[in-house]
């Protein structure tokens, strides 16, 4: 029940959670409730599956049924989605809906097109101030847009983008094109099937134009607090020549990944090493580096992608891993992981719907171990090349695979193989194991004594959460009462991403992928919405 019977995300597995979720004081039956007009369901000897549509006393709604066959021969729900999809206070411009554009008639004040943007909010604060124009908080803004919310986004760096223009050359995306769509304004069917981080990069400061989002760049926030009275959040944003504005935004939403601070770990002997240490998120590329010993600390993506790009280059690598990884390959991930995009079975919309018909906490439980072991056959010869090389593999918590990490670990100790293993397969890239001890005057020491020599040292240990950034920003209260809230939670859902987090009118858009930011965009920007018309009908 994703805002369907509830105004929460909530699910239920298995027969008497779902009896109790849908007899709840708090659950509200559907109306309407019908296969989606113009379709019809799709059915073999063993399985039927659905899309359908609904409404509620908020709005109307998508839902997706999977039926399939018991031992016994009866028929069985195994999945149910109920989805919001519109209000009807707040109509999404699009198609028919859209704005005309056009400034016609006989009145001579009439505004034009730019002049009623007003980008620089001279004429009345933001409703919603969002913190970050990576791919949530441009979707997220481009969703509240096409509602009629005014939105501004305040990013730190010079450029939209920059988050991904600033990385590592070879830097592209692992998951597949058909998932990374974003909303209202898709790929040309020419863009590579692994979208490039420069091309990433355009792409987002070309969506924030072209869709008018408002973006203050080389800003910050600071002096960020919640007014009772006005139920307003009180900030200054300070502008790139030091100039500052206070602005009132009724809503206050964290866009800032789900990375936060780099995580460098402190080692005796910084003092001493001679070469260049680095974490992964400063590396700029294999320039210089020819010829020269660099040692990776870390053996999840970056660590590879890193030690990939230097070996290729004319690099002497060696990857030290501190503990097992999980590895399939490219194609694989995009077939167990991403299959209901990339099959062509459905549209991107139906793919979400597809998936979200599964609760995300349930995920490693019903299908990490078997797509584990789909994903292990497919890339048998890989792994056992990897295994003879001395590379330790890591099936997943429970043996739960990417899934089982991906939804407990936070997204840590996975590589989807786009070269490097081929190269730790022939020894192009050496492999040590162990945790560095120090940094020596030539490279780093490991804990069992051994010393390895390095003029480049990068450390791929992964970064502090997203928690982080709110505590910096919002102090110590509230990152206390928000706690851990990028996990799953006991209640299977994301912890308090894209839904009332238990702060008044405080918001959390955060998501490891591009799909999530598009999907649960939209269920976000209708809740801000509904409360925007509470505060209207007032």
């Amino acid at each position: 029940d994703l805002l369907a019977l509830s105004w929460d995300f909530r699910n239920g597995v298995g027969r008497d959670e779902i009896i109790a979720l849908l007899g709840g004081e708090d659950t509200a039956a559907p109306r309407e409730l019908a296969v989606r007009a113009g379709t019809e369901p799709t059915t073999t000897e063993d399985s039927a599956e659905a899309f359908l549509t609904f409404s509620n006393a908020m709005g109307n709604g998508n839902g997706y049924v999977y039926l399939a066959r018991n031992g016994e021969g009866a028929w069985e729900a195994s999945a149910f989605v109920l989805v919001l999809d519109a209000i009807d206070s707040h109509t999404e411009r699009v198609g028919a809906d859209r704005p005309a554009g056009r400034v016609h008639g006989p009145r001579f004040d009439r505004a034009s097109w730019a002049e009623q943007r007003d980008p620089e909010f001279m004429n009345g604060d933001p409703a919603v101030v969002i913190l970050g124009a990576g791919h949530n908080g441009l979707m997220l803004a481009a969703r509240l847009g096409a509602l009629g919310i005014r939105a501004l986004i305040v990013e730190q760096n010079d450029r939209v983008g920059d988050n991904w223009r600033k990385r590592y050359s070879s830097l592209a995306l692992h998951t597949p094109l058909e998932s990374d769509t974003f909303p209202y304004l898709p790929f040309p069917p020419t863009w590579p099937k692994f979208t490039p981080k420069d091309k990433l990069a355009d792409f987002l400061e070309c969506y924030a134009t072209l869709l008018d989002l408002n973006v203050w760049t080389g800003s910050r926030v600071e002096k960020v607090g919640f007014d009772e009275t006005t139920r307003t959040w009180g900030m200054d944003v300070v502008r790139p020549d030091g100039t500052r504005r206070h602005l009132a935004p009724r809503h206050f939403v964290f866009a800032t990944g789900i990375n936060a601070e780099p995580r460098l770990p402190e080692l005796r002997g910084r003092d001493e090493f001679e070469g260049t240490l680095i974490h992964a998120v400063d590396y700029k590329g294999h320039q210089g580096w020819r010829g020269k010993k660099a040692i990776v600390v870390g053996s999840g993506v970056s660590g590879h992608d890193l030690a990939q790009d230097l070996a290729e280059h004319g690099a002497d690598v060696t990857m030290i891993q501190r503990s097992g990884t999980l590895v399939m390959n490219t194609e694989t991930f995009h077939q167990v992981m991403h299959g209901n995009h990339v099959s062509g079975r459905y549209a991107v919309e139906d793919a979400d719907l597809v998936n979200a018909a599964t609760p995300m906490g349930a995920l490693p439980e019903y299908f990490g171990a078997q797509q584990r072991e789909t994903a292990n056959a497919a890339d048998r010869e890989l792994l056992e090349s990897l295994t003879a090389a001395g590379f330790e593999l890591n099936d997943g918590p429970g043996g739960q695979g990417a899934l089982g990490l991906i939804y407990g670990l936070n997204g840590t100790g996975y590589y989807y193989n786009a070269g490097a293993s081929e190269l730790i397969a022939d020894g192009t890239i050496a492999l040590e194991h162990g945790s560095v001890e120090r940094l020596t005057a030539t490279g780093v020491q490991l804990a069992d004594g051994r010393v390895l020599d390095g003029d480049l040292v990068i450390f791929a240990t992964g970064y502090n959460g997203a928690p982080t950034i709110v505590r910096h920003v919002l102090g110590d209260d509230i990152a206390d009462q928000l706690g851990a809230f990028a996990d799953v939670g006991e209640d299977r859902e994301y912890g308090l991403l894209w839904r009332d987090c238990g702060i008044d009118r405080l918001w959390l858009m955060i998501s490891l992928s591009v799909g999530d930011g598009r999907f649960y965009s939209k269920l976000l920007a209708l809740q801000i919405a509904a409360q925007e018309a509470e505060t209207s009908a007032k």
